[in-house]
């Protein structure tokens, strides 16, 4: 039977190595997935590209519903043929290897695709070899039922291709159906476990789930056995009613088997859909009854099919103690509305009809006589987090208080809108001081509460001298200021503040800022706009003063500061965040009137057009000690320091953002501080592990980028379709070569 298999498979692989589609297939396919990942996904674009592969590997089942069908025709006539001297079974087994085959190829060439974005960022290995153990596995599926469909229908020849095509798009994309269509949830839950596409999700993830393997291995074994008696139908052999009927009992057996004993392996590099050992040390503290409960309402899974990773994800985080336990209920708006959730809109679009649809996804968790929410969740990315810093708080009764102070004149309500939410969905109880109180307050803190300083410029004396209190008496503190400030409303003109109290005092503690502005290769691009309506012309151009700082330790996915000073670090103060190694500085111009160039379009973009040097300067920096100022002495302390009033400013972060939705790093790196400062540094790693860094920060140099750009497209858009090119003339020339020698025989 091996002797058999390996014939037919040899000569079915080896017509494909001789058919011109064979190659026109491959070339769409490398093509196709290589813009989806660097065009589609924005790779080469600042702040946007990431080196997730996930929607490298998405692309590949969207180009099967093309490539597979046009491979298995090149076969269509070892298909129909029933007179090879080998079993049904063994000869769509071999046809169905070989064209799982051919579409391997250029999934393998593509390899090209995660070394090259190796050249810009972090590549996840675990998620690569998940990604491409799922490729195997669904393509295999793929082509044993584009085989069966070819045997079904080999009386038409043309029609098996174009309905192959048809329903293997429907069977990858039928978990999107309840997205359009209000079909119910019998329907929904069919349309998900039936889908190739969604099935191969987990894997382009970096998961690996012995459900799905199932899927594929027991769907690939039925559409062969299926393609066998459609052949004996064609035939007129008889079928055995007693194998159909011993067929779809193991099918069903194995297939609801699995449902309920199965291995769910995450492979990623930091454990990314795992509980780590941090929450499980959380959870293992827990000595009374908690509950969790996930209410969803039921429309949500139609249109956010991973709110099922949720709940699987919560599953397997109470299994971690036996005093934990999970339900989850259908949303009941009156109760939740009772709880202080609020209902999220979605569009809902079915035919010609667009409604909004109110739903619900939050999580309750009751411990004793305690309970505590969060009101909205689609996805495990900060679910982790979430859970265990609330279970904490449960458990250990300790209230995280941030207390903030606005220093610089800029408010709350405008300037720095999302200090105060973003603190709070961190599990943060934070609160204003404003003049009146602020004294008064920062005098009586206890040595667990926060102290959160953005701007010193309009800082009195005693307030000054108040915050060092509190900061040698141990609170946490975490200060966003420089002896600079900036003209947001007009021309961002930066000069000198004027009195600022708290300065001297910093400086005294270990952080001295040298009189000058920082500038990099690394940062942000600028949008200028020059004449208006349709004789508007726009120009980007790099602005060094607005730094896009590169992922370190303390920032893993990096951050962004505007118009920051360098700080000179001396007694235990410690560096923490640093320009890359091609920053330069631009000191301070006294007398003149314009302390600094400014001007995005007339300043030098380089160090070299700077007449500066190259080197690598300090933006943030921390202490566990400081001496003081007002009150002279050294005294244990948890503080951190970053040049940069603006650092958490709205605008500012919007206008770098390069989307909507904003970018939030910044918040981030705030909360991982406080958390640190605090001693909770378990729950700061626990922020890190939810902020993947696939953001492209190896290349600095602008110029180093478009030539690695450059070299990236050269072998993903022309060197690897070329490989397919010479290929296919070598064969023909071998072919050509083969036939003239035996004719001349």
């Amino acid at each position: 039977m091996k002797t058999k298999f390996f014939a037919v498979y040899k000569v079915a692989f080896f017509s494909f190595l001789i058919d011109p589609l064979f190659y026109v297939a491959s070339v769409l396919s490398v093509l196709f997935c290589s813009f989806k990942f660097f065009f589609v996904g924005k790779f080469f674009v600042e702040t946007l590209g990431s080196s997730d592969l996930h929607p490298f590997f998405i692309a590949m089942p969207q180009v099967s519903v093309l490539v597979i069908p046009l491979l298995v025709f090149r076969l269509r006539s070892y298909v129909t043929d029933s007179s090879l001297p080998t079993s049904p079974t063994v000869r769509f087994f071999a046809l169905a290897s070989a064209a799982f085959t051919a579409f391997l190829i250029p999934a393998v060439l593509l390899l090209s695709v995660p070394f090259c974005a190796e050249t810009f960022a972090d590549v996840d290995s675990g998620q690569l070899l998940a990604g491409y153990a799922g490729i195997i596995l669904y393509s295999f599926a793929a082509s044993s039922f584009v085989v069966f469909l070819f045997a079904a229908l080999s009386s038409v020849p043309a029609l098996p291709l174009l309905v192959s095509m048809t329903l293997l798009t429907v069977c990858n994309f039928m978990h999107l159906l309840p997205l359009y269509v209000n079909v119910g949830s019998a329907i929904s839950f069919l349309c998900r476990k039936l889908s190739f596409a969604w099935h191969f999700d987990s894997y382009g993830k970096g998961i690996i789930d012995t459900r799905d393997f199932v899927f594929y291995a027991v769907s690939a074994f039925a559409f062969v056995l299926l393609a066998v008696c459609s052949e004996y139908i064609h035939l007129g052999k008889k079928i055995s009613k007693k194998l159909v009927l011993l067929f779809s009992l193991t099918l069903f057996f194995v297939a609801s088997s699995s449902e309920r004993l199965y291995v769910r392996a995450d492979v990623t590099h930091d454990k990314k859909f795992s509980v780590s050992d941090t929450s499980r040390r959380i959870i293992q503290e827990l000595d009374s009854p908690l509950r969790i409960t996930y209410f969803r309402s039921k429309e949500l899974r139609n249109f956010y099919p991973q709110t099922s990773d949720v709940a699987e994800y919560i599953l397997d985080y109470c299994s971690y103690n036996k005093n934990m336990t999970f339900s989850i209920e259908v949303a009941d708006p009156e109760r939740l509305a009772s709880l202080g959730v609020q209902g999220q809109q979605i569009k809902s679009e079915t035919g010609t009809k667009t409604e909004f649809i109110t739903v619900y996804s939050a999580i309750l968790l009751q411990y004793l006589e305690k309970s505590t929410l969060i009101p909205f969740v689609l996805s495990t990315q900060t679910l982790e987090f979430d859970l265990t810093q609330r279970i904490q708080q449960l458990v250990q009764e300790r209230e995280r208080r941030a207390f903030v102070i606005n220093g610089n004149g800029l408010g709350f309500d405008h300037h720095y809108s999302f200090v105060l939410p973003w603190l709070a969905s961190r599990g943060f109880k934070a609160e204003i001081l404003d003049d009146f109180s602020m004294t008064y307050v920062l005098d009586s803190l206890s040595t667990s509460d926060c102290v959160v300083v953005i701007g010193s410029s309009m800082l009195t004396e005693d307030q000054s001298a108040a915050i060092e209190r509190a900061v040698k008496r141990g609170c946490p503190a975490f200060i966003a200021t420089s002896q600079y400030h900036s003209d947001l409303e007009n021309d961002w003109s930066v000069t000198r503040s004027v009195g600022d109290t708290l300065v001297p005092a910093l400086s005294s503690w270990g952080f001295a800022f040298d009189n000058a502005l920082v500038e990099d290769i690394s940062c942000f691009p600028m949008t200028l706009e020059s004449g208006e309506g349709s004789e508007a012309i726009y120009s980007t151009v790099n602005y060094p003063l607005w730094l896009s700082v590169l992922p370190q330790p303390a920032a893993r996915r990096g951050m962004a500061l505007f118009w920051a000073s360098p700080i000179q670090v001396y007694n235990d103060a410690v560096p923490i965040i640093k320009t890359s190694n091609l920053a330069w500085i631009q000191h301070e111009a006294k007398g003149t009137g314009i302390p600094f160039l400014i001007n995005p379009l007339t300043m030098p973009k380089s160090a070299k057009d700077s007449d500066a040097v190259n080197s690598q300067y300090v933006l943030a920096a921390t202490a566990d000690s400081v001496s003081g100022y007002y009150e002279p002495g050294k005294s244990k302390a948890h503080v951190t320091v970053v040049s940069d009033q603006y650092f958490l400013n709205t605008f500012m972060m919007r206008s770098i953002s390069g989307t909507p939705a904003g970018d939030f790093r910044n918040y981030d790196f705030l909360v991982s501080e406080l958390f640190r400062l605090r001693g909770d540094e378990e729950l700061s790693v626990l922020m890190e592990k939810s902020q993947t860094t696939t953001a492209l920060y190896k290349i600095t140099d602008a110029q180093q980028f478009m030539r690695a750009r450059m070299s990236t497209i050269l072998i993903n858009f022309i060197v690897i379709p070329l490989i397919f090119v010479v290929f296919f003339v070598f064969m023909a020339f071998f072919r050509q070569r083969l036939f003239v020698s035996r004719w001349e025989v």
